[in-house]
């Protein structure tokens, strides 16, 4: 059979709705629901916007009970924070105040969102449900509103926190996590920083490029991870000398999510594993901590017979009459030249990792063979050593 239609899962399960100013019906969808009781959590910044607080007349409009929840933390969640947030969203019974979550914001926010929504119907401390927990009430229903374009957190079933004492990202991934409804507005990611913009993409670009060469991508997943692939190679760089574009914004956060699609639906690789254990050690945002490994996992691969020919036609303006093997070297070229237009990060001393400090990745590294097991070609440990000390120079 061909190698195309062997056997394999996917998995769909958010309604989706996208459109430019939607997030402005969130009350009508909710009254649609026959939800009453509303948990907010929502970025600072996202709050003081006009449309939020436009949103938020509407639903005082339509006798919504609203109970708002800031989203202040620092850097990305952890099982702590969700326990200590618990307590506002539950009665002294247990049972919960509200009727669902509406996550606005990063991919940190919808998370936080859907720890909230296990944990208010679940009542053991948040880290009894670190993992792949099985044994679960059914949360309360999510909807998600992303305000960046990256971590498509409003279509996956994965939440990711951090465990403060080993500094491990274990998460609480269950398939309760969809999201009941994810609204698409570009509208809120104008206002999205240069840096995070670009931390945001960068994440896009890494769930693209890795889902599309993992073991386990078959060919509905690369129909997805193309289009990503097209949408946020090509938009990219625009969006820094054009922020306010609403097109642009809304090509960058449809890629997203459909990068998020097929990356839920066919695994990571060295790129993503990597980046995890920068972040949590370091305290790196998470996507240029998969940034400055990218062009250089995308590099070993081609070195090593991944074909990347057909992403390469993909991109504008390139000549597609070249050979294949030309094609991939020249992909490789492309991908290094935009991150240099962007100026990624290209060093680890930039995070401040230096020659004293390396050993604590490299022992990480040991425990990451499994997340390298998924590149299409062989990456090994070594490997992954290899990489992380090339970058100190």
């Amino acid at each position: 059979m061909n190698q195309e239609l062997k056997y394999f899962e996917f998995n769909l399960k958010t309604k989706t709705r996208f459109g430019e100013g939607i997030s402005k019906n969130l009350g009508q969808y909710l009254k649609e629901f026959s939800f009453e009781r509303i948990g907010i959590i929502v970025d600072p910044a996202i709050l003081k916007l006009p449309i939020m607080k436009e949103i938020l007349k509407v639903l005082e409009k339509e006798s919504l009970k609203t109970k708002i929840w800031e989203y202040n933390l620092n850097f990305e969640p952890t099982y702590e924070a969700l326990d200590e947030t618990r307590k506002k969203f539950v009665d002294g019974k247990k049972e919960p105040l509200i009727d669902c979550f509406v996550g606005i914001g990063g991919g940190s926010v919808i998370d936080f969102s859907k720890g909230l929504a296990t944990l208010a119907t679940n009542h053991k401390p948040a880290i009894n449900y670190k993992g792949f927990p099985t044994d679960l009430n059914p949360p309360l229903p999510v909807i998600a509103i992303p305000t960046t374009a990256g971590t498509a957190s409003e279509v996956t079933y994965n939440a990711v926190f951090i465990n403060d004492k080993d500094k491990k990202k274990l998460g609480i991934n269950t398939m309760y996590n969809f999201p009941f409804l994810a609204i698409l507005d570009p509208t809120l990611t104008v206002s999205c920083p240069r840096s995070v913009t670009l931390s945001s993409g960068a994440d896009a670009l890494v769930h693209t490029l890795e889902s599309y060469g993992a073991v386990q991508s078959n060919i509905v997943t690369r129909i997805f991870a193309k289009k990503a692939f097209e949408l946020i190679f090509n938009n990219l760089d625009k969006v820094v000398n054009n922020p306010e574009d609403i097109e642009i914004r809304a090509n960058l956060l449809l890629g997203s999510y459909l990068a998020g699609i097929s990356l839920m639906n066919s695994g990571s690789g060295p790129t993503g594993a990597l980046s995890y254990i920068l972040g949590t050690h370091f305290d790196v945002p998470h996507g240029f901590a998969g940034a400055i490994f990218l062009p250089h996992v995308i590099e070993h691969n081609v070195n090593n017979g991944s074909d990347y020919s057909e992403l390469f036609d993909l991109i504008d303006d390139v000549d597609k009459s070249i050979d294949r093997k030309m094609k991939n070297i020249l992909f490789s070229k492309k991908l290094s030249d935009l991150w240099k237009n962007l100026k990624m990060p290209s060093n680890l001393k930039e995070f401040g990792v230096d020659e004293g400090n390396i050993e604590i990745l490299l022992n990480e590294t040991e425990n990451l063979d499994k997340a390298f097991a998924q590149n299409p070609v062989v990456f090994s440990v070594e490997d992954g050593k290899k990489l992380l000390l090339k970058m100190l120079k």
